[in-house]
């Protein structure tokens, strides 16, 4: 049961770092900025994939994000 609540944790922290760097994202891009990379976690890259001008990914540790 302590596995499951640990999986769900970082589950929810994940899906809340994503929608508080999607608001950066979106802001930025509505006043014009450049968006380059926009990742979830830090450290090692774990996957990416590009699209337009933007680099999307995950990276090992997931605490936290930036865009």
């Amino acid at each position: 049961m302590q596995l499951l609540g640990v999986l769900a944790f970082i589950a929810a922290l994940l899906i809340s770092v994503m929608v508080h760097e999607f608001g950066h994202f979106i802001t930025a891009r509505k006043f014009g900025m450049r968006v380059s990379e926009f990742f979830v976690g830090f450290g090692k890259r774990i996957w990416s994939t590009t699209r337009g001008e933007t680099e999307y990914g995950v990276k090992v540790i997931p605490a936290g994000g930036y865009c």
